[in-house]
């Protein structure tokens, strides 16, 4: 099930880890990166940066991360500690260091969620919301709520649903950059799938407005798209969308690791029992989710681990068993809270 962090702030270990120019980073949509830059300001609507001594400016939803040099320095005490972070984001905000005080306080709200502390990420995030109304960061409110209820499967639908549909509202009423508001849009789509033909057509919309503008919402749309299709059995058209999403330059870790899910699956779906080598290719898709898309949604990584124990299961080769366990065990350590440790402990 897919979530957000489009992740302005959620790659805390890129963040800390030194820029070999000594220089900030803007990572874009499209893949590339502006790199010898200082960041000076960054609202909902842009970017601002110095290059060369020039000022120069990037629409903000067309940026997916910042990689600030002295984010490490400052938040050194909070990089593995949300309290600290938050401790610091505030100091910062006192100091109307606006810049760093947002990235502070979503940063600790994302290490709250991983935490299964939401009440504590929630107030974060809405305390930076009500201080820095016009942050960069402020979409980033809406994201790690949505991708939290989301996270909780069924029951957490209803809340997702109002998270998005206020998104929609907000960037509609305060004309936020069309990134945005086509993101608030794919997001609604997500927390309402009861019509498979209704939602897939509301997914058809999102790719059609996403193409060539946001290509990480229009792949991750078309991601959720081939999952609804394999889900009504229209397994070869699904394929056809994870081989394009997984063979594609650029793409980012959420959709890759949806596409090597859903080609999992439907290996799973499709083979005969007794297909061992099929069944080892299936687990071994999951795996990758795990592996080779270490920073794609929390969800995903959870949804991977429990059919990693279906396809281990079915499989049954050399150490199956040993897989089976531990994927359980990262399952109740890092995603207890979720819909896939519960299933996993049937």
């Amino acid at each position: 099930m897919p979530m957000t962090r489009l992740s302005i702030v959620g790659l805390l270990a890129a963040l800390a880890l030194p820029v070999a120019a000594q220089d900030d980073v803007i990572h874009l949509v499209n893949g590339t990166s502006v790199t010898g830059v200082r960041v000076t300001a960054f609202d909902v609507r842009n970017v601002k940066y110095t290059r060369g001594g020039a000022t120069e400016q990037t629409p903000s939803d067309q940026v997916v991360r910042l990689e600030l040099k002295k984010f490490a320095d400052v938040y050194r005490r909070g990089l593995k500690d949300p309290g600290l972070m938050l401790t610091v984001a505030r100091e910062k905000l006192a100091d109307k260091d606006v810049l760093l005080a947002q990235l502070g306080f979503v940063g600790a709200a994302a290490q709250f969620f991983d935490a299964d502390q939401p009440g504590e990420a929630v107030g974060a995030l809405e305390e930076m919301q009500k201080a820095i109304p016009e942050a960069g960061a402020v979409t980033e409110v809406y994201r790690q709520k949505f991708e939290y209820y989301m996270g909780l499967g069924g029951k957490g639908l209803g809340s997702a649903a109002q998270v998005a549909k206020k998104y929609l509202a907000d960037a509609n009423q305060n004309a936020w950059p069309n990134g945005f508001m086509l993101e608030a849009e794919f997001f609604v789509a997500l927390s309402d799938r009861k019509d498979p033909k209704d939602f897939q057509s509301k997914l058809k919309s999102v790719i059609g407005k996403a193409s060539g503008t946001s290509p990480v919402i229009a792949n991750r749309a078309n991601i959720e798209l081939a999952h609804s299709l394999r889900e009504t059995k229209d397994a070869d058209g699904a394929q056809r969308i994870y081989d394009e999403i997984s063979k594609k330059e650029g793409v980012d870790g959420s959709s890759r690791a949806g596409a090597y899910l859903g080609t999992g699956k439907i290996l799973l779906e499709k083979t005969a029992a007794g297909d061992k080598e099929s069944f080892k290719k299936a687990l071994l898709l999951f795996l990758r989710v795990r592996l080779d898309t270490k920073d794609a949604w929390p969800s995903l990584q959870a949804e991977a681990l429990y059919h990693a124990i279906l396809a281990a299961d079915k499989w049954r080769g050399p150490e199956y068993g040993l897989v089976m366990v531990r994927c359980r065990r990262l399952l109740n350590e890092e995603f207890r809270e979720t819909e896939w440790a519960e299933k996993a402990k049937r």
